[in-house]
């Protein structure tokens, strides 16, 4: 047989990313199961998904990588294997396994307190405060509530961010029980660039994206210059429509990733391997595994689906990564939401097995089903239309959001008009959680400001007046409720998502405190 000599470059390559995956693109390509392709091609047309890359490994080989669809709804372009992603909260996985380096090279350890690398870090709970650790910012088991827009659409820094921590109100008792907190992950990524003298950023590119041969991931957006990047997206009823990137540069350890089918393969088939790429450990076995290592229940209401009850029976959170059970087998797991993305990536590392699905449409099911849909097929279980029964779920949802929507119209007067001038309502509100923002009379109306985002307030009725944000704006409250004493006095306004809301005070006006629910009257 004759022997090809292979050039330095490919031997290079081979290197890095290991022989098991040394496969032909349209090898890759071929599909894993008959009719799959046909399957996800139907549901992204089901779901209004306008582009999705997957990628499926199985005893460290990739199997299949492929991309769907388009890279925008204006440009056209297609995706495939390659193209980037947001990966949003699939990020924390790297950021947990960066630490669990750290603590292989014994420059940190799991229980060390936060403060011993943020000497400034502070929380509001005293007891947090003085025994919080490294453990705990990376499992959710802090007891603050998330108060996601102390940093979304706040035009702040990450040392910022990580100061108004020191304001948000515990909503369970410390290490009680899971509550999902983004800016803790913040915490452990600022923490490995101090205990390292470099950044999250440089740490995670150095020590996990270069060594997986991960060559076109990067930790953030700022400064990309790739083209094969997927346009953001949301869908209003039926309408797709394109967003701006998600910029999460100030929370970026929690969930900045851009990362391709073909990138994530390999870190899936790093966490498979137990740490180990081309025959050189990364980072020590115990380190790795008490990644995987269950830190606290997540319990029924963490994101539970009624159509996974026969299939998962319990629910608990690690150190970036999701454990649970799968048709009674063990599966690791994190999805990934931005403001136009969503992410799936999951294993079942019994069977070797491990799967993630990329789409460019904010808040979308598929990605999840499409990860369960090949377990299933890997499990050879029997066959289930994980997106067919899902979306009719997802129709009477939508059903009861619009009858919700016509009761809320309903509390609307038509040319209602408030009891006191637009005039009285202008000023500056300020908290020390969320910062400033502007109030001011504009053409016959008032205008809503804060940090970059900006937009009318329709009056709506007694003190609350509906915010009109373009749907390409960062996620807000849509209603905001001023507080108004019994002389007309305008001394403050509501602001936060769902029960986690703050009453911003008026500069001038008094001081502002936590407060009621800001929701649709």
């Amino acid at each position: 047989m004759r022997m090809t000599r292979l050039r330095p470059a490919v031997w290079l390559y081979v290197a890095i990313v290991g022989f098991a995956t040394v496969r032909t693109a349209a090898a890759q390509s071929r599909e894993p199961y008959p009719g799959f392709d046909t399957y996800v091609a139907k549901a992204m047309q089901t779901w209004k998904i306008p582009g999705l890359s997957i990628a499926i490994v199985r005893n460290d080989s990739v199997i299949y990588a492929k991309g769907f669809g388009i890279l925008s709804a204006q440009s056209r372009a297609p995706v495939n294997e390659r193209t980037l992603f947001e990966i949003g909260s699939s990020s924390k996985a790297f950021t947990a396994t960066l630490v669990a380096m750290f603590v292989s090279d014994g420059k940190m350890h799991w229980d060390d307190k936060l403060t011993q690398y943020l000497p400034e870090f502070r929380m509001y709970d005293a007891v947090a405060n003085e025994a919080v650790t490294l453990r705990d910012a990376l499992s959710h088991r802090t007891g603050i509530a998330r108060g996601e827009l102390a940093w979304l659409g706040s035009g702040i820094s990450r040392d910022e961010v990580l100061h108004r921590v020191r304001f948000l109100k515990p909503e369970s008792p410390f290490r009680s029980r899971y509550s999902y907190q983004n800016m803790m992950f913040l915490a452990a990524g600022q923490a490995v660039g101090k205990a390292t003298g470099s950044s999250w950023d440089d740490q995670v590119r150095q020590r996990i994206f270069v060594p997986l041969g991960m060559t076109s991931t990067v930790a953030t957006s700022r400064g990309l210059a790739n083209p094969n990047v997927a346009a953001p997206h949301g869908v209003d009823h039926d309408t797709v429509y394109v967003k701006p990137p998600f910029d999460a540069e100030n929370i970026a350890p929690a969930g900045a990733i851009l990362s391709s089918a073909v990138d994530m393969a390999q870190w899936l088939r790093f966490q498979l391997n137990d740490g180990v790429v081309a025959g050189k450990r990364l980072v020590s076995n115990a380190a790795l595994r008490e990644t995987h290592t269950p830190q606290i229940l997540m319990g029924a209401g963490a994101g539970a689906r009624e159509d996974t009850a026969s299939v998962k029976r319990f629910s608990s959170y690690a150190m970036g990564w999701m454990v649970e059970d799968f048709r009674n087998q063990l599966s690791w797991q994190h999805g990934g939401n931005t403001l136009g993305m969503t992410a799936a990536v999951g294993m079942l590392p019994e069977k070797k097995v491990g799967v993630v699905v990329l789409s460019n449409m904010q808040g979308a099911a598929l990605p999840m089903l499409l990860e369960e849909y090949v377990f299933d097929r890997e499990l050879g279980a029997p066959m289930k239309d994980w997106s067919g029964e899902a979306y009719e779920r997802s129709r009477n949802q939508r059903r009861r959001a619009d009858s919700l929507q016509t009761v809320q119209l309903a509390g609307h007067p038509a040319n209602a008009q408030p009891s006191i001038p637009l005039s009285a309502f202008a000023g500056t509100y300020a908290d020390s959680l969320y910062g400033e923002m502007t109030v001011s009379v504009k053409e016959g109306h008032l205008e809503l400001a804060r940090a970059d985002v900006h937009a009318p307030l329709e009056y709506w009725n007694a003190n609350n007046f509906k915010w009109l944000l373009p749907l390409t704006a960062p996620t807000a409250p849509a209603f905001i409720k001023f507080e108004i004493t019994p002389e007309n006095t305008v001394t403050g306004l509501y602001f936060g998502l769902g029960s986690d809301v703050t009453l911003l005070g008026r500069k001038g006006a008094g001081r502002g405190g936590r407060g009621g629910v800001a929701s649709a009257p």
